[in-house]
Formats: C-alpha cells, structure tokens, sequence
C-alpha cells in the first residue's frame, strides 16, 4: 500500500501540475482576447448524463466513458466534451439570438494503452452559435489567428478540410465504415487493394487513387476541379477555395481532402493545427449545424477547441530550440 503514496495514476496529466504558470497565463490571454471579441465565459458542469452524449452521437464508444451510478440509479460520466452541453444549454434559454461562449475545463476520456494519451485532457475554447454561416467562419478563422497570435506559437500548419466532401465520398462508395479506416490509416496499398475488391465506377476508382495525396496548398484543390465531375465535391472544392482569402497567414495553410470528421456532428468546414513538436493536433475545430438538430432546432453553429496539454508542450520545446 505505501508505494501508491507517491504514485498517480496513468491516467492523471501531471503536466499540469508543472507547468500551471505557463498555463494560467496562457488561458489568461486566451481569455482578455475572446472577451474583446464579446465572447462570454461559462462554466460547465463536470458531470454529465452518459444519455445527452449518446442521443448525438450515435457511434459513441461508451468504453470510452468515466462512468458512474449516480443516487437515483441513473448512469453519469465525467464530462467527455464541452460543445454538446453548451448546445444543449444554448437550447435550453429558448432565444433565437447569435450567442458567442468561451469556456475554459478539463474533458476526460479514457483512452486505449500503449496510445501515448492522457485521459485527463485541458481545453479552453470557443462557439459561436445563431451567426449567418459565412459571417461566422470569417469571425472564427480571425479568432483562430488571433488566438494562435497570442499563443505565441510560432512553428505551426493550419489544414483544412471538408465534413460534407468526407461524406459525399462516403455516400459514392456506400462503406464508409471501410474508407474511414483506410483514410484514418493513411494506407496506400490498403486503398488500392480496397478498390479492387469492389465495383466502383471508374471516375471514382481515380479520385479514392488520389485520395490520400490530396495534402497540400491550393495546386491540388485547383487540379482536382479539373478532374471532379460530381456537382456536391465541386462545391466543396469551392469552398475550401475561398477559405484561403479569409486567413492573413496564408503561408500556413495547408488543405486535407482525406480528413475524416473526428466528430460525427461536424457537417462543413474542418480544421485542425499541427506543430511538429507533438503527433496530435493542437487546436480543431468546425462547422456542425446537424448537431442542434438532434436538440429539435436548426442553428448554425461553428467553434475552436485549444488542446492545452499539448500546447505546452509544444511552447515548451519551441523555447528549449530557441534559447
């Protein structure tokens, strides 16, 4: 018993205990700069009913899940993400106005061994919910520059992709199960040993070829216009065009046209930051209008989570380069 004195568990960050200076201060110009956007802070709670997460997300892995039996028999979970309980509370007021909301907590999520993740994970983040669609991306991409600004990250790619070019792909296969792992896997020859075991039309046997190395600047959206003849994947195309004109830093903008949703809900415009320092993204985020639909409403939604731990860690290694 007396070695667990000063043992934690795995699946504690203790990153955090360490480096709280640098966080609070982090989360400090995080929060001057969103409250200057009108951006109001609230406060989650920490518990929520395991039912709210499965009600949106329907291929949710309730393994995944801190679960408890609460006093009344009924089945909770430690918070496992921020943006369905403040759909959920954004609902709840019954107001048709835009409402902006920042929010600053831990999610926990219970990963698999040997995966090299916490699952006590630190967010800080933004939602912008009611806004006209094209307002509100060219509001979050300035939010998402600003923040990255204040961040003083320096060595970092922003990638964009598209929700609905990910399913239009999905629907012309009809196995998405199937695609997503291979997109996940990045497997060439998985892909290509996929494609001869079906019948897919020809057209499409070129475009899934070409699938995985559509990752780049924006020579490979204006290449695959050429080639695209389906109306849905044009639009797309077209859209993540004109992301580009919204974005100052065009230099690290890079486009994904293999990138998979990592939420179900997210129907639009994906990003995702990289740093080379650590193997996951820093900050994603999206568009998910579908989501407040399954709260019986239709609101345009779109918002940036900021993965503090591996922030820190990339701040961290940027400094220990640059001293």
């Amino acid at each position: 018993m007396e070695k667990f004195q000063f043992l934690i568990p795995n699946e504690s960050n203790e990153t955090m205990i360490e480096e709280v200076r640098c966080l609070r201060k982090k989360e400090e110009n995080l929060r001057n700069l969103w409250v200057n956007y009108q951006y109001q802070e609230i406060l989650m709670s920490s518990f929520e009913y395991i039912e709210l997460y499965k009600n949106v997300i329907s291929n949710l892995e309730e393994e995944g899940l801190f679960q408890f039996i609460n006093r009344e028999g009924k089945r909770i979970t430690l918070r496992w993400d921020f943006t369905i309980p403040i759909a959920r509370y954004y609902i709840s007021k019954k107001t048709n106005e835009v409402a902006r909301y920042c929010y600053f907590g831990k999610v926990y999520r219970k990963e698999k061994a040997l995966k090299g993740k916490n699952s006590e994970n630190y967010q800080a983040g933004i939602e912008l919910i009611n806004e006209e669609k094209e307002q509100g991306e060219t509001e979050c991409l300035a939010l998402l520059e600003d923040s990255l600004s204040v961040l003083r990250l320096q060595d970092f790619r922003i990638e964009f992709g598209s929700a609905l070019f990910f399913k239009r792909v999905c629907e012309l296969t009809g196995k998405k199960e199937e695609l997503t792992h291979i997109l996940e896997k990045k497997n060439e020859s998985e892909m290509e040993k996929w494609i001869k075991q079906n019948s897919f039309s020809e057209d499409l046997n070129k475009l899934l070829r070409k699938l995985l190395r559509m990752n780049g600047t924006e020579e490979i959206l204006e290449r695959l216009l050429t080639e695209i003849k389906d109306e849905i994947l044009r639009e797309e195309i077209l859209k993540l065009e004109a992301v580009k004109k919204k974005i100052k830093k065009q230099s690290k903008i890079i486009f994904d046209l293999a990138m998979v949703p990592k939420m179900e809900y997210y129907d639009g415009l994906m990003f995702q930051v990289y740093s080379k320092y650590v193997p996951n993204p820093i900050v994603s985020g999206g568009r998910y209008d579908r989501l407040y639909q399954k709260f019986g409403k239709e609101v345009s939604a779109i918002g940036i989570g900021f993965y503090q731990n591996e922030i820190l860690q990339v701040l961290k290694k940027e400094g220990e380069e640059n001293a």
